[in-house]
């Protein structure tokens, strides 16, 4: 039979952490983390605008070819977040403007300008310019 040996006297050692360690390392992680927040706010500002350049550039490009082909709807588009053509504001995500006109001393040219507005951030409205030739009329 084994006997049972009590402890004499000395302290029996734990191991882990201490309260005021344990205190201390949360407090350090916390204050860590808070001084991250900044940067994660500033990382999807970037990324959002960075979203809205991409979308503007890919609707004025479509709109730009649709011009070419004379099939480009006169005065304010609706557009969605693909780029697909609207009929009212109410669900759209970005806006665009075009003025067209002839070159002048030459009836073959057409300047084109857009104006692609973001309707969550108006101040991030990209405007494009382009000269193209102006399609074959249709009318006899």
């Amino acid at each position: 039979m084994k006997s049972f040996r009590r402890f004499s006297g000395r302290k029996r050692r734990r191991d882990g952490f201490s309260l005021v360690e344990a205190t201390f390392s949360i407090g350090l992680l916390s204050f860590g983390l808070l001084s991250l927040a900044p940067l994660l706010a500033l990382g999807l500002k970037t990324a959002r605008g960075a979203r809205d350049d991409r979308a503007t550039a890919q609707i004025a490009q479509t709109l730009i070819q649709e011009a070419k082909q004379g099939t480009l709807p006169s005065g304010t588009v609706y557009l969605d977040i693909q780029g697909d053509t609207l009929s009212s504001s109410q669900s759209a995500a970005y806006s665009a403007q075009s003025t067209s006109q002839p070159m002048a001393g030459n009836t073959f040219l057409t300047r084109l300008t857009l104006r692609v507005t973001p309707l969550g951030a108006l101040d991030r409205a990209r405007t494009y310019a382009v000269v193209y030739q102006a399609p074959p009329s249709t009318s006899p």
